[in-house]
């Protein structure tokens, strides 16, 4: 976590114009699409009752959500708080029996994001995409992909219209449809790329598009729910597990997501890529994680928000790179004792 200039640090701050330069048409053009689609606003949600207000725990996908068996164990504790889910992890959460209250998704992906709501046509985005079969931290799911994703299919398609959708205007065309398809409930915001102020600014152009409401997402899934917990459903204990936003040290470098991509900075030498991973040490356990420059450019966005934040943050992913101003990381069982506490006031 050095500040000195190093590769991996040069890279970190070229991922923001990388992602612009990639991803602005495609925001620009999804949100178009979008927008006869998007008829009620993250604004516009109904009250919470008192439960699912007092506590809200964001669930991201990370290797740690089936290492810790935190579904399993959110279960077990009979939580009665919000249950936000990112994208990738709903479609675990419902294997378990657990059904959460909302289900947020934001990445622009054509084809790779439509997979956490089942993908119709699986075995036609499998044969022209390794992604997921190359990393997928869920060995059991590669081993049996398209199994997996048509139980998923099948499964989502039960309880969609028990869990609210939260949907971006980022979000693709085939996501949306199958969201509508599925049965969910949706509501809709923008994702707040930049400052609106700026000439050229692309949150300013999405807005001209649809003025609906613009929420930070610090480049990810999980951090867009957490924003979205925060601000729009407001508990008074807000926590998040699953938020690696790195791996563990068992795990082959060639296996990271973004191996490839890191692999053309160094024209392909196989060591001179080591220099763009760095070690953590997780502040709760004592183990070592490490990350890539993508992961590690999340967490430095988390941070920024976190440290400007109304509350403070519990972390209970109990493991990965997550920890700063304004996060407290505590077990899963601290968090589940401090939201039965009573209420505030």
């Amino acid at each position: 976590m050095t500040a000195e200039s190093t590769p991996f640090t040069r890279l970190v701050d070229r991922i923001r114009d990388i992602g612009v330069a990639l991803h602005r048409d495609t925001l620009l053009r999804n949100a178009r699409c979008n927008a006869p689609s998007a008829k009620r606003t993250v604004k516009q949600l109904p009250a919470l009752d008192a439960k699912k207000r007092r506590s809200a725990i964001v669930l991201s996908a990370g290797p740690s959500i089936r290492r810790k068996k935190q579904i399993d164990r959110l279960l077990a504790f009979g939580y009665e708080g919000s249950i936000i889910a990112a994208d990738g992890a709903y479609a675990a959460c419902l294997r378990a029996g657990l059904i959460p209250d909302f289900v947020v998704t934001l990445d622009p992906h054509s084809t790779r994001l439509i997979r956490w709501f089942g993908d119709p046509h699986f075995e036609r985005s499998l044969a022209k995409d390794d992604y997921f079969s190359r990393q997928d931290l869920d060995v059991d799911a590669r081993k049996n992909a398209i199994k997996r994703n048509l139980d998923d299919f099948e499964l989502i398609n039960r309880h969609a219209p028990r869990t609210k959708a939260i949907v971006a205007s980022s979000a693709p065309e085939n996501v949306v449809a199958r969201i509508a398809e599925a049965g969910f409930e949706t509501y809709w915001f923008h994702p707040l790329v930049d400052d609106p102020t700026k000439p050229g600014s692309i949150t300013r152009a999405l807005y001209e598009i649809q003025p609906l409401p613009c929420i930070s997402t610090g480049g990810t899934v999980g951090t867009a729910a957490w924003v979205f917990a925060m601000q729009i459903l407001k508990p008074e204990v807000l926590a998040v597990a699953g938020m690696d936003l790195g791996y563990y040290a068992d795990l082959k470098i060639e296996h990271t997501q973004t191996y490839y991509e890191l692999l053309t900075e160094v024209d392909g030498d196989v060591e001179r890529v080591k220099d763009y991973f760095v070690h953590v040490e997780f502040p709760l356990t004592r183990e070592t994680f490490f990350t890539d420059p993508t992961y590690f450019w999340y967490r430095k966005n988390f941070l920024h928000l976190a440290k400007r934040a109304p509350m403070r943050t519990l972390n209970c992913t109990e493991a990965g790179t997550l920890f700063g101003e304004n996060i407290d990381c505590v077990s899963l069982d601290e968090f589940f004792a401090r939201s039965k506490e009573p209420a505030l006031g």
